[in-house]
């Protein structure tokens, strides 16, 4: 992401663009990953990140309208309704325990504010790349545990109203083949595969196309459901 900061530009701008967050709003984001999420909002909307893993709590953002929390998403060090917005973007398939997480997005909410989640869809082609290329691929390996149309049932018995759920096809863009091989295998930590074998399987499960704008795009998709909180 360091490098390649714009390769998933339309991914970070799903939710901002569905929950449009505006100028003296709060946005909490859990887990927050490296924070980048922070660079695609409009001005004066303040941004909480919250991060347990160090080494991407140490890649968020802190300064003015940026704040950084190193704690866990079971476990949100604010108040309740501290924030206008809640966005969890591709991190919640890692966790153990989503319900809990999902009640504590919504606690520290403000009754009528918004949330947007946005994750991987349960038998979709990026589902299958990172549960069975990555994982064996990998030698951390990689076991989500992906969503489906029950997201929906398990936001609203948390509390969320006006519920809006979509599989939603996206694009990560790339300015050459090399930069996208590259982009994945560090994402992924994909350490048991030859740069040929990561093409291949990058073509042969999710598939690519070139943009007008020329370069090479990969082609992603992720489940997103947004609603109010109620009350």
């Amino acid at each position: 992401m360091t490098r390649w900061p714009a390769a998933r530009a339309e991914e970070l701008r799903l939710l901002l663009d569905r929950l449009r967050p505006r100028a003296g709003e709060t946005l909490v984001d859990a887990p927050a990953g490296g924070g980048y999420l922070a660079a695609w909002l409009p001005p004066g909307v303040r941004y909480v990140a919250v991060e347990p893993a160090a080494p991407f709590f140490t890649h968020c953002p802190e300064g003015p309208g940026r704040t950084r929390l190193a704690c866990a998403p079971t476990k949100i060090d604010l108040a309740d309704g501290a924030a206008d917005v809640v966005t969890s973007l591709a991190g919640l398939h890692h966790e153990p325990d989503v319900d809990a997480v999902l009640a504590e997005l919504v606690r520290v909410l403000r009754p009528g504010g918004r949330l947007g989640v946005a994750d991987v869809r349960l038998g979709s082609a990026p589902g299958r790349f990172l549960n069975v290329f990555v994982h064996a691929h990998s030698q951390l390996g990689h076991r989500g545990s992906f969503f489906d149309d029950s997201l929906a049932d398990r936001l609203r018995g948390v509390g969320l109203r006006e519920i809006a759920l979509e599989p939603v096809p996206l694009r990560w863009r790339f300015p050459d083949a090399d930069a996208m091989v590259s982009f994945v295998r560090l994402l992924f930590g994909v350490d048991r595969a030859s740069d040929a074998t990561v093409r291949a399987a990058i073509e042969d499960i999710l598939g690519t196309e070139v943009p007008r704008e020329g370069g090479i795009a990969l082609r992603w998709e992720l489940l997103v459901a947004t609603g109010r909180k109620g009350g």
